[in-house]
């Protein structure tokens, strides 16, 4: 049996690679790696089935949905999302899609919302749990004095900094797609186990991502997870049970000093969901290895696919076409709300340095009515006293 491995080529997230380092520790070998948002483009050297699990995030490219009828999928730990910016909504999970699914399923849904979304569209499914609570603790990893901070807000770091003396590292999951794409799969799977390395050796992980905090929790390291006041409940509510979580707004106002000194430990009741995966996950690949694929003469002839996917290749470019252009978009709204920060602070400063030019001028004119206050009282003193008005006397005197 030849697998796949499923990555996510141009990804910005670190966490796409997470998913990839969790589902590869599975695979007996690596045949093919798979782009998840190419799936459909897939096409082995000769007519076979290509053996792969497909946990992650579910799609930008739309267009690539559903995957190629050479590949054989576990179906688990899958997150479904629409896609608001070219309003495909759930259709791609309807006809050939839907099929997909069916046919392979039932679906392990990564959330409930997941969940719900492919049962209302007549899809089996159940709820899996997200597969990076299967990873396994790094041999010869010692703990630190130390509290990795991933893709806060600066004030919450600021607060964090003031609030222990433990060494404090600031991380993010954010790539450079461009960077992503020029290195090897290989390459980024060593990036991945560096990043989760540093989760390990912390004594606490303070982060507003879920998918940051739930390797934490498989790597036994003790998390917070900080969230706004309303939230996804059908996405987060089941796994912020497994860590300490606080709405970002409270955490602020508290005094946080024995928290990030006495982190508290994880919730397991994730062991059950993990040691499910688990299970799943061998099953799969056992069947892989002892079960004969009859059926590949329904598999199509592979110098057919090569031709029908250089006919569809001009939808892919139509997407990154789209996806650059929402790239530009959103680096263009980033730089002009930069600019606008700037010219606020430009005026801000302006409005500075006149509110202090006002008060100079209040100032000096409360300084010029004291001088002038002070000046009466000495021209009072000088016209009452003893020596003006025997002046006056001896001017009169001599008017006279």
């Amino acid at each position: 049996m030849k697998y796949g491995l499923m990555y996510y080529k141009s990804t910005d997230n670190i966490g796409d690679d997470i998913q990839t380092y969790v589902a590869m520790k599975y695979l007996p070998h690596i045949d093919y790696y798979i782009d998840r948002e190419a799936l459909s483009c897939f096409v082995p050297d000769k007519r076979e089935y290509v053996s792969m699990i497909m946990n992650g995030w579910y799609i930008h490219n739309k267009i690539a949905w559903p995957p190629s009828p050479y590949i054989n999928p576990l179906l688990i730990s899958m997150h479904f999302k629409e896609l608001e910016e070219t309003d495909v909504g759930d259709s791609y999970l309807k006809g050939f899609g839907g099929e997909f699914l069916k046919k392979y399923g039932p679906v392990g849904a990564r959330d409930i919302d997941t969940k719900n979304r492919l049962e209302r569209n007549g899809i089996a499914s159940y709820f899996s749990g997200c597969m990076t609570l299967t990873l396994e603790k790094f041999e010869g990893i010692n703990k630190k004095d130390k509290i990795c901070v991933v893709d806060v807000e600066d004030n919450i770091i600021n607060k964090i900094k003031d609030s222990t003396s433990s060494e404090i590292e600031v991380l993010t999951h954010y790539l450079d797609s461009k960077e992503t794409e020029r290195k090897s799969v290989n390459e980024r799977m060593e990036d991945v186990e560096n990043l989760l390395k540093k989760y390990q050796e912390a004594k606490l992980v303070i982060t507003s991502r879920l998918h940051v905090a739930l390797p934490c929790v498989a790597l036994g390291t003790p998390s917070i997870v900080l969230h706004k006041k309303v939230y996804d409940k059908d996405r987060l509510g089941v796994f912020l049970e497994y860590v300490d979580s606080y709405v970002q707004e409270d955490f602020m106002d508290m005094n946080i000093h024995y928290i990030l000194q006495n982190p508290k430990p994880n919730n397991e009741k994730y062991i059950d969901m993990r040691n499910d995966i688990n299970k799943r996950c061998k099953e799969f690949i056992e069947r892989c290895e002892n079960e004969e694929f009859n059926d590949l003469v329904e598999l199509p002839n592979v110098e057919k696919y090569k031709k029908y996917v250089k006919n569809i290749e001009w939808y892919k470019n139509i997407y990154e076409k789209e996806r650059l252009a929402l790239e530009r978009l959103e680096s263009k709204r980033v730089e002009e709300f930069r600019l606008y920060h700037k010219e606020l602070d430009r005026l801000s400063l302006e409005n500075v340095k006149l509110l202090e030019n006002n008060e100079l001028m209040n100032n000096e004119v409360i300084n010029s009515e004291a001088e002038n206050m002070l000046l009466k009282q000495e021209l009072s003193n000088i016209y009452n006293s003893r020596g003006w008005r025997y002046l006056e006397k001896l001017r009169r005197y001599i008017s006279d």
